[in-house]
């Protein structure tokens, strides 16, 4: 599917046309590559003083009329949708023209090579920092695609489709299964292995499809080994020297389920850009060393300005204390004085409640025994009459006397043993005294 400009095969010529010159002015000079859908050739152009541009050329060796028609539908597409966009990390089209029996596309010629080439000729993975700077870039591309009006699926995201040119900047090529994406659209089945997302094998691309091969393309990267298809990938199982920042980012835009990974482009983009652990200022080994110079300064710092500022504020602290201590002893002099206070107001609620008890002992001397009432007649509600007890008469006695017999009281006249003249209540104080015993005191005067 993709045309890599940096593949050359042989030069062949410009096979299956009469000329080498193409609109009369866009000589063929080399043949750059050849995909499942086209050549792409260099050209150099007469009008401009030799500027070069790539002419893809539409294949004609299909055997099949469909898939001509197929590959015919897609070169189409590319037209449509490079001719809609302008962005300077996309290859520019300059123009489409059909000429005899064949169809070609004129596009921006960058001069660099895609990173799967570079990867081969460097012959091991690209450190960290620069992987995250080109998907930085990558990550910028799609969020412009993504958001577009129409939205653009690129659909076909790999190292082999992200060119670096000679300023190191990323150009995305060959957009001949990208397209306009719709949510009720039907895409069509094109994938590439390990590159494409699950949902992608069934037609189903979207944008957090392109998440997914970005984070495909950042494992190969890393690791220099092609991702598995249909498998979350995780660079630091390969190479543990990697930090976990960037595994994340890996493992999370390559999720099997689409609502596990970065749902936009954007939301990727935050990701990268964010660094958790940067060390700025030393060399690597020298760090240590930086370190405890740096908190040596601190601390002799802060022990000079302890020293000044105790010296200033000792006369100060002297009477501070004495005025601390001072109030420390009018406050135990207080509660000393309230204690004895308390104690002399139990005396007091004492001796009432002697009284109290004195007056109660000579009533109950002085008055006849009552014999216990019914709740009528005592006048408590909710009494019920109380059965005397029968008295056996004694030998030798009058038998017409009977005995009678012991005060019976009921719980409701609890009253009347405390407070028979009516006297008010003693209320029970909320303070308790030094003693452990409750505190009373009376409503009444005495």
């Amino acid at each position: 599917m993709t045309e890599s400009p940096y593949h050359k095969p042989p030069h062949q010529g410009f096979q299956n046309s009469q000329a080498l010159v193409l609109q009369g002015r866009y000589e063929i000079i080399d043949q750059l590559g050849q995909g499942g859908m086209g050549t792409v050739y260099l050209a150099r152009d007469h009008r401009l003083h030799g500027r070069t541009y790539v002419i893809k050329k539409l294949r004609d060796d299909f055997f099949r009329d469909e898939d001509r028609e197929k590959a015919m539908a897609f070169f189409m597409r590319e037209i449509e949708v490079l001719c809609d966009l302008k962005h300077p990390n996309i290859v520019d089209i300059k123009d489409h023209f059909p000429e005899g029996n064949d169809y070609f596309i004129l596009m921006e010629y960058v001069e660099g090579k895609n990173l799967h080439e570079m990867l081969h000729e460097r012959g091991e993975p690209f450190a960290e920092d620069q992987v995250l700077e080109w998907s930085v870039q990558i990550c910028k591309v799609l969020n412009y695609l993504h958001t577009h009006d129409p939205p653009v699926i690129y659909r076909d995201l790999k190292p082999s489709n992200v060119m670096i040119d000679t300023l190191g900047r990323v150009k995305l090529v060959d957009f001949g299964i990208a397209r306009q994406y719709r949510d009720d659209s039907d895409n069509t089945h094109v994938v590439s292995a390990g590159y494409s997302p699950p949902e992608q094998y069934w037609g189903a691309a979207e944008p957090r499809s392109d998440v997914y091969a970005l984070g495909a393309t950042m494992s190969f990267l890393l690791t220099g080994q092609e991702p598995l298809a249909l498998q979350t990938s995780s660079p630091r199982k390969n190479i543990d020297t990697l930090s976990e920042h960037i595994d994340y980012i890996v493992q999370r835009a390559t999720a099997q389920d689409p609502w596990l990974r970065f749902q936009n482009a954007l939301e990727m983009l935050e990701e990268l850009e964010y660094q958790p652990e940067v060390k700025r200022g030393l060399p690597q080994g020298n760090w240590i060393w930086g370190g405890i110079i740096g908190v040596s300064v601190v601390a002799l710092a802060f022990a000079i300005l302890y020293v000044g500022w105790h010296s200033a504020m000792m006369p100060k602290q002297d009477g501070q204390i004495a005025t601390t201590t001072a109030k420390k002893v009018d406050s135990l002099q207080q509660q000393l004085t309230e204690t004895r206070n308390r104690e002399d107001q139990v005396k007091k609620q004492l001796d009432i409640l002697r009284q109290h008890m004195e007056e109660e002992s000579k009533k109950k001397t002085d008055e006849p025994p009552k014999v216990a009432a019914t709740g009528s007649e005592t006048g408590i509600p909710g009494t019920s009459p109380i059965p005397l007890p029968q008295v056996s008469p004694v030998p030798g006695a009058d038998s017409n006397r009977v005995k009678e017999p012991d005060i019976l009281f009921q719980e409701d006249s609890e009253a009347q043993l405390t407070d028979p003249e009516g006297l008010a209540p003693l209320e029970e104080d909320s303070k308790k005294s030094p003693f452990g015993f409750p505190i009373f005191k009376s409503t009444d005067n005495h």
